[in-house]
């Protein structure tokens, strides 16, 4: 954020470099056009200290002062157009008390009559060239105040993506740890040992949500090592029934990837589709290409109607799922999931995590 304040303030800067430049470039370019040589006009230049003295002050007293205080802060037009006038008549008094004081023998000795017409042109010319200063000085002003109102914007979204995936995990991290200790709870009723063992693997599974996975990105080597640490846990439970076919292949262990991303797909392929009572598949895919894209894909049947009604049916690990993609991964992951023929269920993603 400060990076880009700086920016704005050296483009700024250099931008009022560049109208002061022309400021006082154009009398010398009006004086080279007209015959002078550029020694000459560069000579004379002091006899446009008066004027330039206006333009000058005018534009950074509008640019620094009167728009920020009375457009910006206060949002009176009224109080900023009498102050603009007030301004530009005293600037005006003063410039022509600074060329009395410094050029007060060509005073004195007085300037041939101009014209009315030439006079009045002159005039007009001075307050337009006036004018265009502080409509150049308003952009600039009005464009930097967008500019960090954006900045304003976007850290306030990006804050807001922060505190919604804190949200999200911390819905996550229950959820997981209430359908396993279901699953322990269910199984100490005919397997004690079993129950030991899973308790052990569930402390392992446990360190991995606690403290790897409050990392924004972990490798994607030790995501699959949790995967497979949960699914060798349920394997405990329906070792009799499941036979899951298993390949996640890790060609890139180093590759980061938002932590526990996929294990809500797992959750759900196990509370559906696992079964104690007859034989059930469930099949896991996930490799990763030389591109950074991770393919993971779950495929289970589906339990029997008598099975699924005693299932409470809550569909928050899907919905977290595809937050926490939306958020992460915008535009760079797609997601699908649903029933297929033969009574077969399948969730898909890829992501790209580069």
């Amino acid at each position: 954020m400060k990076n880009k304040k700086l920016i704005i303030e050296l483009s700024d800067i250099i931008t009022l470099v560049v109208i002061l430049l022309l400021i006082i470039m154009i009398p010398m370019l009006i004086m080279v056009a007209i015959g002078n040589s550029w020694s000459n006009a560069f000579f004379h230049l002091k006899y446009a200290i008066p004027p330039l003295f206006v333009l000058i002050s005018f534009f950074l007293i509008s640019y620094y002062f009167l728009i920020p205080s009375y457009l910006i802060k206060k949002r009176s037009t009224k109080k900023y157009i009498i102050s603009t006038i007030l301004c530009y008549f005293v600037l005006t008094l003063g410039s022509n008390q600074l060329g009395t004081f410094i050029y007060s023998e060509i005073y004195n000795f007085g300037f041939p009559q101009l014209p009315t017409e030439i006079f009045i042109a002159f005039q007009l010319s001075f307050v337009l060239t006036n004018l265009l200063l502080i409509g150049t000085a308003m952009s600039l002003r009005f464009n930097q105040r967008n500019r960090m109102l954006e900045l304003e914007q976007a850290l306030q979204s990006k804050e807001q993506a922060q505190n919604e995936l804190i949200r999200l995990k911390g819905q996550l991290n229950p959820h997981f740890l209430f359908n396993t200790l279901n699953n322990i709870s269910s199984l100490s009723a005919f397997d004690p040992d079993a129950t030991q063992e899973s308790i052990s693997r569930l402390s392992e599974m446990l360190r991995y949500v606690l403290y790897d996975s409050s990392d924004e990105k972990v490798p994607l080597k030790k995501d699959v090592e949790f995967m497979q640490n949960y699914m060798n846990l349920m394997q405990i439970r329906y070792e009799d029934t499941l036979k899951p076919e298993v390949s996640m292949k890790v060609n890139h262990p180093d590759l980061q990837i938002s932590p526990m991303l996929f294990i809500s797909l797992l959750e759900n392929a196990y509370k559906y589709g696992a079964s104690s009572l007859h034989p059930c598949t469930l099949s896991v895919k996930l490799e990763d290409d030389e591109k950074g894209v991770v393919h993971f894909c779950i495929t289970n049947t589906l339990l029997t109607e008598q099975e699924m009604a005693s299932k409470k049916k809550g569909g928050l690990g899907l919905v977290n799922l595809k937050k926490r993609l939306d958020l992460l991964y915008p535009d760079k992951y797609t997601f699908t999931y649903g029933e297929k023929e033969d009574n077969y269920y399948q969730a898909e993603v890829f992501i790209s995590c580069n």
